[in-house]
């Protein structure tokens, strides 16, 4: 079937809004915790211009220490997106929690979804730098690469229905979503790749423009990292919601 991707977006958009209750409930503790890691990290890796500028001068320990923080965020993340993803996908699909602690609590389906995640993250990862590899070997042309995301994004859309069934406790294969998925690549492009990158590219405008009098007012320290992190990660977790809730309402007209 082919998906009726205009009407997926703007059910996703109004759903969110809707329940933006529920999304506040849900988002408050993940969106507070990346943001608070977040900050301590940036401390700890320190200004990543430096490797910018010049990465031969940069010392081993300064490396590491960068190395380090990348991967608490970037894991952290993933974790608290988890948290909330599981929550949101079930909410719609399933239908919502008695209370919000029962649709946060971390157990097997989180773990899970969690693992699934992060090796589709990387396999993702990996295909995409073999993919450069090998254009630039063949056709070094800047046109040709900046064409990977979206052949990366493409490819996310027909696997990604993996996802809302490890939420709900369905057993999927990658091979099972991308044959659930095939004739709809653009319009599960569309539906959960471009809608939330929309969203979070218009909230991050946003927060660039709130930044610069924010910094002005109190400082370029720690607090005014926070808060505008605080703010970044909100206008993130909005985009989330957006396109989890659009594939979880793709993955219910495909598996109908």
């Amino acid at each position: 079937m082919q998906l009726p991707v205009f009407n997926i977006i703007t059910e996703a958009i109004g759903d969110t809004w809707e329940h933006r209750r529920d999304f506040a409930a849900y988002a408050f503790l993940p969106i507070l915790v990346v943001s608070i890691i977040g900050t301590l990290m940036s401390a700890v890796i320190g200004d990543v211009r430096i490797i910018i500028n010049d990465p031969t001068q940069v010392p081993p320990e300064v490396m590491m220490r960068m190395f380090f923080g990348t991967v608490v965020n970037w894991l952290t993340g993933f974790a608290l997106y988890t948290l909330f993803a599981v929550a949101w996908h079930r909410r719609i699909l399933v239908g919502p929690e008695a209370t919000v602690g029962a649709a946060l609590r971390w157990d097997r389906r989180q773990w899970r979804f969690f693992r699934r995640l992060v090796v589709l993250i990387i396999i993702l990862m990996v295909l995409m730098f073999l993919l450069a590899f090998l254009l630039l070997a063949v056709s070094p042309i800047a046109p040709v690469l900046s064409a990977l995301p979206i052949v990366m994004g493409l490819i996310y859309a027909r696997v990604a229905l993996i996802l809302p069934a490890t939420a709900t406790d369905t057993p999927m294969t990658v091979a099972e979503s991308a044959k659930l998925t095939h004739g709809n690549s653009w319009r599960m492009f569309l539906a959960i790749v471009l809608l939330p990158l929309v969203v979070v590219l218009i909230g991050g405008l946003v927060v660039l423009i709130l930044a610069a009098p924010l910094t002005n007012i109190i400082g370029s320290s720690m607090t005014a990292w926070f808060l505008v992190s605080l703010v970044a990660q909100t206008v993130n977790y909005i985009g989330f919601a957006a396109g989890i809730t659009a594939l979880s309402l793709a993955y219910r007209q495909l598996t109908a």
